[in-house]
Order: C-alpha cells, then sequence, then structure tokens
C-alpha cells in the first residue's frame, strides 16, 4: 500500500511537506506541490480519511441532498456547479437523492451528522418555499427558500430573469405578446409574470388580459393547454393576434411549436416564440431554434457551496441570480 513516506522519498522531500500538500497548505511552493501531486496520482495514494479528520478537527464533508434535482435534467447543473465548487477547495460532497419528509431524507441526514457533515446544502427541483426541521448542522437552501428566513438561501432572480426576456422581446419591436404561464402554485409563475408585466407596462401594453395559465392540474399530473389557447388567440384577426407567445418554460414552447404548426402558423416567420430554461438539447434542436432565457443553475450550485464553506453559520441572506439569454431564430427582428 502506498505511503507518505513512498512520497517524500520519491519526492525529495520531508513527510512535513508531502502532508502539507495533502492538507491543502497554500505555503507549499507551485513547483514543489506539482511534483508530489504528480506523485500521489501516478502510486494512486488515497489518505485515511478517519485519521485526517482527527488531526485536523474537521471533516471537510459537505452534504447535498438533492430532492428529485438528480432526476431533473435542467437542474444538473446544481450539482455540477457544487459539485466543481468543493474540489476546487478541497470539500468532499456527500449527495444524497431523497424525499422531504421521507425515510431518505432522515437517513441521508442521520450519516450526515455520523460524517461530522460541516454543512448540508439542500435542493429543491424548482424555485419553492421549504420547511426543514431543526437541524444541528447549518444549512444552505439552493432553489428553495425558508419562509420563515431561517436560512441562507440562492435561488434563481426570476422577476430580472423574466423582465429581461421580455425587454429582448420588446427591443426587436414586437407590441402583441401573449404570456402562457405554469401554474400559479409555483413561485416562478407570479415572479414571471410580474417581470414581464413591468417591462410591457412601461411601453403602455396592459398584460393582464394576455397572461394565460397554460397548464390543468389533476390526479397528481399535469396537462398542457396551450392547444387551446392557442386555436382561439391565433384566430384573432391579423393586426390583433400575438405576433410574439412567451412560455413558462422549454417544455411547454416545444408544445407550442407543434400546436403552431397544426394550425398553420410558422414560429420565427408568422410569430415569434420565447421561453425560460435553455433546456438542452431541445431548445437548439427545434427548428427554428428556441430564443430562451437559461436559468442559472451551475453558478447557484457554486454559489451554494462557497456559502457553504466559507460561512454556513453566516446571516440567513438570500442570493439572487440573473441568467443568460439565449438568442436563437424563433425571436426575429420584426419588419414592420
Amino acid at each position: 500500500m502506498a505511503s507518505q513516506r513512498e512520497i517524500a522519498e520519491r519526492a525529495g522531500t520531508s513527510l512535513k511537506t508531502v502532508s502539507r500538500v495533502i492538507n491543502r497548505d497554500p505555503l507549499v511552493s507551485v513547483v514543489t506541490r506539482e511534483r508530489i501531486e504528480a506523485i500521489i496520482a501516478e502510486i494512486g495514494y488515497e489518505p485515511n480519511q478517519a485519521a485526517r479528520m482527527m488531526r485536523l478537527q474537521r471533516s471537510d464533508v459537505i452534504g447535498f441532498l438533492a430532492d428529485g434535482v438528480a432526476t431533473t435534467p435542467s437542474s444538473i447543473d446544481l450539482i455540477r456547479g457544487a459539485q466543481d465548487a468543493a474540489w476546487e477547495h478541497g470539500k468532499q460532497m456527500m449527495l444524497f437523492n431523497i424525499e422531504q419528509g421521507a425515510p431518505s431524507h432522515h437517513l441521508a441526514d442521520s450519516q450526515l451528522t455520523a460524517f461530522r457533515a460541516e454543512a448540508v446544502i439542500y435542493a429543491a427541483r424548482y424555485h419553492q418555499a421549504v420547511k426543514l426541521p431543526p437541524s444541528s448542522v447549518p444549512r444552505i437552501l439552493l432553489n428553495c427558500f425558508d419562509p420563515e428566513g431561517r436560512h441562507q438561501a440562492v435561488i434563481p432572480d426570476d422577476y430580472a430573469l423574466a423582465r429581461g426576456l421580455a425587454d429582448a422581446v420588446f427591443t426587436r419591436g414586437y407590441r402583441r405578446p401573449v404570456f402562457l404561464n405554469l401554474s400559479k402554485t409555483i413561485v416562478a409563475a407570479g415572479l414571471r409574470a410580474s417581470g414581464i408585466s413591468d417591462s410591457a407596462n412601461a411601453l403602455g401594453i396592459d398584460m393582464t388580459p394576455r397572461i394565460h395559465t397554460a397548464v390543468e392540474e389533476g390526479n397528481g399530473r399535469v396537462t398542457f393547454i396551450a392547444d387551446r389557447l392557442l386555436s382561439r388567440l391565433m384566430a384573432e384577426p391579423t393586426d390583433q393576434r400575438p405576433d410574439v407567445i412567451i412560455c413558462g418554460q422549454d417544455i411547454l414552447a416545444m408544445d407550442v411549436y407543434f400546436d403552431l404548426a397544426e394550425l398553420g402558423f410558422k414560429v420565427g416567420r408568422d410569430v415569434a416564440v420565447v421561453s425560460f430554461d435553455n433546456l438542452e438539447p431541445i431548445a437548439s434542436l427545434l427548428k427554428p431554434g428556441l430564443s430562451t432565457m437559461e436559468l442559472p443553475y451551475y453558478e447557484m450550485g457554486r454559489r451554494a457551496m462557497m456559502a457553504a464553506i466559507n460561512s454556513p453559520n453566516g446571516p440567513p441572506v438570500t442570493q439572487r441570480l440573473h441568467g443568460r439569454f439565449v438568442d436563437r431564430a424563433s425571436l426575429a427582428e420584426l419588419h414592420s
């Protein structure tokens, strides 16, 4: 079995220097660090984590409780961002896919306590309020927030995302928008409606009659009803029917593409379509490509991990992150 003594002999350094490199001591020179790290990789040395924990009086473990996130394609970047930040700072991220309040949640909490986790990131599938049971381990909420403001949180700035998307639409000359929104029970739906409405109001456009809930919920299922809405909206006279359709998410936008085609309208020529998520490969494979506001999931994951590392017991502040508008052919310049 490889040992630190073998590494020191091969590197021509002291045991203490090898230990400093393993423990990421910044005082070791770059040249020496790289030489020792190359030897560690070559011989496959793995430090004894239990002994290291006892010596340093810290575990370097950050828990990540993914409430369904690990099964959601668009939010995998939450995990990737957190993992990258953990590796960069010498931390180990322990990932558990759980369901809030279920046995999986309690089992994961117990294991993280046993491993003396320094903090735990709790990540939700979508922007929502959550109430977690009391814990002795600091919690960082990711893509969710505590309605009582007890924990630090990192969430998307859905109002700013929507306002930015609407500004991009109106800058192109569109003036007859409709917003096909998600369920009113979703936090993001209300914030996005407000952002779009405020952008429109600045141009004298009243969005009140132009916002429609495009989903129906029942028996635990969500059904899109864009086809019903569009069959009515697109039957209006040419100078009154929508010139741009803003969708609450890319999956809904894909459905809108199909519905418009059945009604005889071509996206990008007869009507523009924009959305939220930048869900790949859907957004780029749609013809024409879907212009969409990308949610900042990767950066959110990084920010949550940095909070867990640097200030796990810090004040319960909420970080709201903006995204990036991905411009594709579904939102062409409007020619009058």
